[in-house]
């Protein structure tokens, strides 16, 4: 029986090969002979199963393509599974995928099934959506995300919902049919945003993962809106250089903490605050466009945020949310929302604040260059409050917090904004030109170095940001606790 699996699974490997072969030789398009052996290649899983059923020849089989197809692309043996100008090797990442959900099986028996679906959902979906991407033209403004369009999108979902309702029909997983919608979603969110061939590795490991915790684990249901939506984001922000590596990575270690504690609700007030900070960014952006002085002339901080200035937003409430998941007491909670408000409201009234042509630092009884930290006008003030009853009105509509906690943790975010105003005025650090005069939050401005004007170097806008957001946190959590 072994020997049977060694040589029929080696055997169905040089067929899917031959055909690709013949095809190539047809001068049937590169692009097309990948995708067919792409798809083919999936079936092999089928006859590893059959034979074996996972464990240690399963994965013996895995690491003897893995090792042919990292010499035929070193070699460049195979021209019909390779892709012109791409120096990704999608074949062998694909191995790699194998492999390493074949060595899991060995120690997660389980974990076989789930592992079938992944290779389906990459063989199937991600194949037959490039053969339509390749085979079919479409309108430019048919691009959703790099060279991917809605319609081949469309179809790698419909695909990868088949397949997976088939799998789970033939072998008794026991999915749902909600479960199997979201492991075609997270399929297809995984194969727009990964690129590089890397898809093959993403999209394998994780509709595998999703599926084995939706079959296994009642609970997974409770973060199933992270799971799906957190590699959109996080892609997005690459792309759109949103954030640079350090800040990805602190991005990563928020979500997790807060997706874990406090499951979808968590996760959702963390991503409304993140929609509505690009929302701020773009309406900065446009306002520079247009040739008007921004708060990035003035600010240390860039478009593009780092792990500090991360941490500077979120630390409080991945604390708090944290320390609800150890306590489950709903203090932690409100100040989990109250901070993000907080943070939200600052992100506006900074961001929209420079829309008004003029500041007052009411702190220092002055006039201020709008988006000065400490200055106040009226456009962002509005902002603040409305950002701040955003935040608080949709805690309060998915349940997280009650009519009475919703009204305290917006006092406290728009009395955290105020606070977070008045240390930005009187301590936090400010530089002035020594070429125009202008102060600013920079140590090097007009391409010359800063003179230290007012204010603790210590005292940055990011320790100001985290302090606002603390401020916040612990007054709403104290006329909680009293109340």
């Amino acid at each position: 029986m072994i020997l049977k699996g060694y040589l029929f699974s080696i055997l169905y490997a040089a067929l899917c090969l031959a055909i690709g072969f013949g095809l190539y030789k047809l001068r049937c398009p590169k692009t097309v002979t990948r995708k067919i052996v792409h798809i083919l290649v999936g079936f092999e899983w089928l006859i590893l199963y059959h034979f074996f059923g996972g464990g240690f020849h399963f994965l013996a089989v895995c690491l003897l393509f893995l090792a042919v197809l990292l010499i035929s692309y070193k070699k460049n043996l195979m021209p019909m599974i390779s892709s012109d100008g791409d120096n990704a090797p999608g074949t062998v990442y694909y191995a790699v995928a194998m492999s390493i959900m074949a060595s899991i099986t060995l120690f997660v028996p389980d974990m076989i099934l789930p592992f079938g679906i992944g290779v389906f959902c990459t063989s199937l979906g991600d194949g037959f959506a490039g053969l339509l991407g390749h085979l079919m033209s479409f309108p430019k403004n048919a691009k959703i995300f790099g060279n991917k369009t809605i319609y081949g999108t469309l179809f790698n979902f419909i695909v990868c919902d088949i397949s997976v309702g088939v799998f789970n029909s033939v072998f008794g997983l026991g999915l749902q049919n909600w479960h199997i919608i979201v492991i075609a979603l997270l399929a297809t969110i995984l194969e727009l945003f990964t690129g590089r061939g890397l898809d093959n590795i993403s999209i394998t490991l994780g509709t595998a993962f999703l599926a084995y915790l939706l079959a296994n684990f009642e609970w997974a249901g409770s973060y199933i809106i992270p799971i799906l939506l957190t590699p959109a984001i996080i892609a997005f922000a690459y792309k759109k250089k949103a954030l640079t590596v350090s800040g990805i990575i602190a991005a990563i270690a928020v979500d997790i903490m807060i997706s874990v504690s406090l499951g979808n609700s968590g996760f959702c007030i963390l991503l409304l605050f993140f929609v509505g900070g690009i929302l701020v960014d773009k309406i900065k952006k446009q306002y520079k466009k247009q040739g008007q002085n921004t708060i990035s002339d003035i600010e240390k901080r860039g478009d593009c945020r780092d792990h500090v200035q991360v941490l500077a937003n979120s630390l409080v409430a991945s604390a708090s949310a944290v320390a609800y998941c150890f306590t489950t007491n709903n203090l932690f909670v409100v100040a989990f929302v109250a901070s993000i408000a907080e943070a939200f409201a600052d992100t506006a009234a900074s961001g929209i604040g420079v829309l008004s042509g003029r500041a007052f630092d009411l702190f220092r009884m002055r006039s201020c260059t709008p988006g000065i930290s400490g200055g106040m006008s009226l456009v962002g003030t509005i902002a603040s409050i409305a950002a701040a009853a955003i935040v608080c009105s949709f805690a309060f509509a998915i349940g997280m917090v009650d009519i009475i906690a919703t009204l305290i943790v917006f006092v406290s975010a728009v009395l955290g904004g105020i606070f977070d105003s008045l240390l930005g005025s009187l301590i936090q650090v400010k530089y002035k030109c020594t070429v125009c005069d202008a102060i600013v939050e920079r140590e090097e401005h007009c391409g010359q170095a800063t003179e230290r004007h007012s204010g603790l170097r210590i005292v940055t806008n990011d320790t100001v940001n985290l302090l606002g957001s603390l401020f916040a946190a612990v007054l709403a959590a104290t006329i909680y606790n009293i109340m």
